[in-house]
């Protein structure tokens, strides 16, 4: 059951803040400024993207090729990139002058299109992760093994908004040039892993010449796990530029109780970042330790050889008569073992099927107290469903029991073998 929750909250967990995070500290930029418009933009546009999120995830599991989601997640990118670029451009000379009316606006338009594209292409990541669990289920909601799942993606996301919520207090508490420092670097750290994804569906579909980069983007596909890392390393710097911060100069109309309420209120804001530290702290551990074991699969026991004899595979009865799980390995003409598993159901009635779903391919299955569980997605199989096709269910081989064994079909076994290719 913690493989099955952690299944969920890994993945939530990390989407979660790789949304909240750079949201965070946008906001944070944001609420001082004297231009309200800027804040509503900000307002509106999280609202909009939160609900076109959940309409395209609605799309593209209703209709499957209505929505490439390749194409859509890089349009999204494509747009917060863009708003990106415009508000390190404004931030950065902001340092040294005053904003102008213009920069303004186009402030306004890049707070609503780094805004839009995060939430499009995160939350269209974060909200298909359950589709799989509720697909699965096939309607049988009120299994424990559904109710941790849930459990553990909505884990997910309370502990990453979390932590997003508690970046935008500690950026609060940063002056101006910090507070711009902070947000470039996570706005570039996240941009990179942005344009990693963007470059793997363009050599994919060998667009713009793009296929040319794969001798030099193959190490950053296969790492691209990792780079999770690095918004983890770059949003500790939001606490560690916090305690940095040197203590508020004294104003010159302070008089000393003044001041000593400054510092004050400057050091209960760093506490923040403390805060913020130790929930960074606990998400690393969670994505690395956490999803280390969440991806952990169990060792299948090897499949028995098997041979075909005038056109049947035949397997005695006394060797799977004792209603637990047995695996057999059929070697196709072409060399593919073909892995059948068969479970007694009760006196002659036999699950059989192949060591594969149509949901999760040919990763197999293995018992566990006394129960079938896919190795993939670790759903439990109800023994009575176990040849009847759906969901997670092995892929159903038809079979008969005739001279005390059961027997399969060499042609139908042949047949099944592009499961295993």
């Amino acid at each position: 059951m913690l493989q099955a929750f952690l299944q969920q909250l890994v993945p939530a967990l990390e989407e979660s803040i790789k949304l909240a995070v750079p949201l965070g500290i946008l906001l944070a930029i944001i609420l001082p400024l004297p231009d309200q418009s800027i804040r509503r933009t900000f307002t509106r546009v999280l609202k909009w993207g939160f609900f076109l999120s959940l309409f395209m995830t609605a799309v593209r599991v209703g209709t499957k090729s209505a929505v490439n989601r390749e194409i859509f997640e890089s349009m999204a990118i494509t747009v917060d990139i863009i708003g990106a670029i415009l508000l390190c451009a404004i931030l950065l000379r902001s340092l040294h002058r005053e904003w102008s009316p213009q920069e303004e606006r186009v402030f306004r338009f890049g707070t609503g299109a780094l805004t839009l594209g995060l939430c499009l292409y995160h939350g269209l990541e974060l909200w298909l992760i359950p589709v799989g669990t509720v697909q699965v289920a096939m309607g049988n909601y009120l299994t424990l093994t559904f109710l941790v799942k849930m459990l553990g993606f909505f884990g997910g996301i309370f502990f990453g908004f979390l932590s997003g919520y508690l970046a935008y207090k500690a950026a609060a508490a940063l002056n101006h040039g910090r507070l711009v420092f902070v947000f470039t670097v996570q706005v570039v750290a996240t941009a990179i892993q942005q344009v990693i994804f963007v470059l793997t569906v363009l050599m994919a579909r060998q667009m713009f010449g793009a296929e040319n980069l794969i001798p030099y983007m193959a190490w950053f596909i296969d790492n691209q796990g990792k780079v999770i890392y690095a918004i983890y390393f770059v949003s500790v710097l939001v606490p560690f530029t916090l305690f940095l911060q040197p203590r508020p100069e004294r104003p010159v109309w302070a008089n000393p109780a003044q001041y000593r309420q400054i510092v004050s209120s400057a050091i209960r804001r760093k506490r923040w970042g403390s805060g913020l530290l130790a929930m960074l702290i606990v998400t690393i551990l969670v994505s690395s330790v956490g999803g280390w074991y969440a991806n952990k699969k169990e060792q299948l026991v090897p499949a028995v050889d098997v041979k075909a004899e005038n056109g049947l595979v035949q397997i005695p009865l006394e060797q799977v008569s004792d209603g637990h799980l047995h695996r057999y390995a059929f070697h196709a003409s072409d060399g593919t073992a073909v892995r059948v598993i068969i479970v007694q159901k009760g006196g002659s009635a036999f699950g059989v099927g192949l060591d594969a779903c149509d949901v999760c391919g040919a990763t197999g299955y293995y018992e566990r107290d006394g129960q079938i569980v896919c190795r993939l997605c670790d759903v439990v199989m109800n023994k009575a469903t176990i040849g009847l096709p759906g969901g997670c269910n092995p892929i159903p081989v038809e079979y008969h029991v005739q001279n005390g064994a059961v027997q399969i079909s060499a042609d139908a076994l042949e047949a099944a073998r592009i499961h295993f290719r």
